[in-house]
C-alpha cells in the first residue's frame, strides 16, 4: 500500500515562487502598490516580484559593514599581521613593488574608506526605495517557469554583491546578468535550442524602482514599456520616451 506523498509537485514549487508575497509588499509613504500573475496553465514562464530592500537584504547590517570597513581600510596593518580585508591584501602586493611609496598606501585606503562612506549613504536611500521585477520567459509548462526561476535568482544573486560594493543598483548588473544567461549551456539544451536562437528568445525582463516622491527608475529588455498612472489625468498614460534612454548590451535577455 502506497502513502500519498505531501511533497509539493516541481509545477506546484515553481508557480508558488514565482508569485508575489504579500508580506514582502514594501510600504512607502503616499506609494500604494499592488501586483498579481495568474498563469494561463498549472504554471507559466510569468514572474512578478516586489523587491522589500530592508527585509531581503538586510540594509542596517549592510550599512554598519560600510561604515565598519570605512575606518578599518584607514587602519594600517600591523607589521607581520594577517590581512583583515581585500585592502589590507592590496596594500601587501603594492609594498611588493619596487617602486613602492609610504604615501601610495596612504592615497589608496583614503580611497577605499571615502567609497565605503559613499555606500553607506547610497544604501540609506533604499529604506525609501521599492523594487519591481518583472519576467516574461518564452513558452508556457515547467521549462518556462524554470527559466523565470533561473533569471529570478541570477538577479538575487548579483544584487547581493551589487549593494555591498555601489550600496544601489546600477547598469553593471543587467550587464553581467545578461552575460550570465548569454553562456548557460545548461538553459540552452534544456530547450534544445541554438546558442544564437537562444540568446535571442529566453526571456524579457523589467526592473523598476519606485521613490515616494513619485521617481521611477527602470530597466527594460524587451518587455513592453510600463504604463504610469497620472494623478493629474486620473489615468494610465504611455512614458514619454523623451524620458527614456536606449541602448544595446551583450545578448542573453532580448535587449
Amino acid at each position: 500500500m502506497s502513502i500519498p506523498s505531501t511533497d509539493p509537485s516541481i509545477d506546484e514549487y515553481l508557480r508558488k515562487r514565482l508569485m508575489p508575497v504579500e508580506g514582502a509588499i514594501p510600504h512607502l509613504p503616499g506609494i500604494e502598490m499592488y501586483g498579481n500573475s495568474i498563469p494561463a496553465g498549472t504554471v507559466g514562464g510569468d514572474l512578478f516580484e516586489y523587491i522589500n530592500f530592508q527585509q531581503r537584504y538586510d540594509i542596517d547590517a549592510r550599512i554598519r559593514r560600510a561604515v565598519k570597513l570605512s575606518k578599518q581600510f584607514l587602519d594600517p596593518l600591523p607589521p607581520d599581521a594577517v590581512p583583515r580585508n581585500s585592502v589590507d591584501d592590496h596594500v601587501a602586493w603594492l609594498k611588493s613593488k619596487l617602486d613602492y611609496r609610504p604615501e601610495v598606501e596612504t592615497e589608496y585606503r583614503d580611497a577605499k574608506s571615502s567609497e565605503q562612506v559613499r555606500v553607506a549613504e547610497d544604501l540609506h536611500e533604499l529604506y525609501t526605495t521599492a523594487g519591481v521585477l518583472l519576467v516574461d520567459a518564452e513558452g508556457h509548462g515547467i521549462i518556462s517557469a524554470k527559466i523565470a526561476s533561473t533569471v529570478h535568482d541570477t538577479f538575487h544573486a548579483f544584487m547581493l554583491s551589487e549593494l555591498d560594493r555601489y550600496g544601489k543598483t546600477t547598469p553593471q548588473l543587467f550587464e553581467k546578468m545578461n552575460l550570465r544567461l548569454a553562456q548557460s549551456v545548461t538553459a540552452r539544451n534544456a530547450l534544445g535550442r541554438s546558442e544564437k536562437e537562444f540568446a535571442r528568445e529566453i526571456a524579457t525582463m523589467l526592473y523598476g524602482e519606485v521613490h515616494p516622491y513619485g521617481y521611477f527608475r527602470f530597466v527594460n529588455f524587451g518587455h513592453p514599456p510600463p504604463l504610469v498612472f497620472s494623478a493629474e489625468y486620473r489615468k494610465f498614460m504611455d512614458i514619454d520616451k523623451d524620458r527614456m534612454v536606449q541602448f544595446r548590451i551583450a545578448t542573453g535577455i532580448s535587449p
